[in-house]
């Protein structure tokens, strides 16, 4: 059996307000909307091979909005390149202890990305990101 395919989907008041905040302040990449003219209720973005949808809430959803997090756990090879681009976009984060060091990253409705960080203790020599 090959890999699955999977992205999440975080519940969104407005999803073109989310995809220009993800790209404009994120630094995500806008792979899709829908409908692809207009004002989406879905779309898709991306960064370094993270794919999140965005749904606009409506119906049924109301009141999810806000409620999403995803772990995004980094490889020690992964982790320079992902801080790297948050001191790059000026990306506000928090530190959390869940389980480990994690950076936290909250969207304009307060979903939650949560990148698994290395503890400072257990890097082999970490450079300063500028």
């Amino acid at each position: 059996m090959t890999n699955l395919y999977a992205r999440a989907v975080f519940f969104v008041e407005n999803a073109d307000r989310a995809r220009r905040y993800y790209v404009e302040k994120l630094g995500f990449t806008a792979e899709w909307a829908s409908p692809p003219e207009g004002p989406a209720w879905v779309c898709q973005v991306s960064l370094l091979g993270f794919e999140l949808i965005l749904n606009q809430v409506w119906g049924e959803s109301k009141g999810r909005e806000g409620h999403g997090r995803v772990y995004i756990g980094l490889e020690e090879d992964q982790i320079e390149t992902v801080l790297r681009h948050i001191a790059t976009h000026g990306i506000q984060t928090e530190r959390v202890d869940w389980g480990q060091p994690t950076l936290v990253v909250r969207d304009l409705d307060a979903n939650e990305l949560y990148f698994w960080d290395w503890p400072e203790k257990d890097r082999p020599s970490r450079k300063e990101v500028s």
